[in-house]
């Protein structure tokens, strides 16, 4: 595993993002927080370089569904790996994520060690 991915974590729950946050960064990933979608595309129209976003659902302002969307309409980032998830999960939402272009859709909660695995299976992948 690359120990230099660069991880943006969009969620307004402060401490499940210091959480994941923290299991990432002892994994040795870099990570940086965004409070919504809105806050995460500032980021990225902002210059701001990540390998991979990991994003929950339901947020204020911007939802994590609408920033896959625009993560995807941007050319800069439509290749961006996205890990998608929700408390909230339902058929008909995990369609709607992987259509608008969500590399992984996940359940909370949701072990960290599944969700570990997962982030460096898509890291992995994304270097291919």
């Amino acid at each position: 595993m690359s120990t230099s991915k660069r991880i943006l974590l969009v969620d307004d729950d402060s401490s499940l993002r210091t959480t994941l946050r923290t299991c990432l960064e002892m994994a040795g990933y870099l990570c940086s927080e965004a409070i919504d979608g809105g806050d995460a595309s500032d980021w990225l129209k902002g210059g701001y370089l990540v390998d991979l976003i990991v994003t929950d659902h339901q947020m204020p302002r911007v939802t994590g569904l609408e920033l896959v969307k625009s993560v995807r309409s941007q050319q800069k980032t439509d290749a961006l790996p996205i890990i998608f998830y929700s408390g909230q999960l339902t058929k008909q939402l995990r369609v709607q994520a992987l259509q608008a272009g969500a590399s992984e859709v996940l359940e909370k909660p949701f072990p960290l060690k599944e969700f570990l695995d997962l982030v460096a299976r898509v890291c992995e992948n994304s270097e291919k």
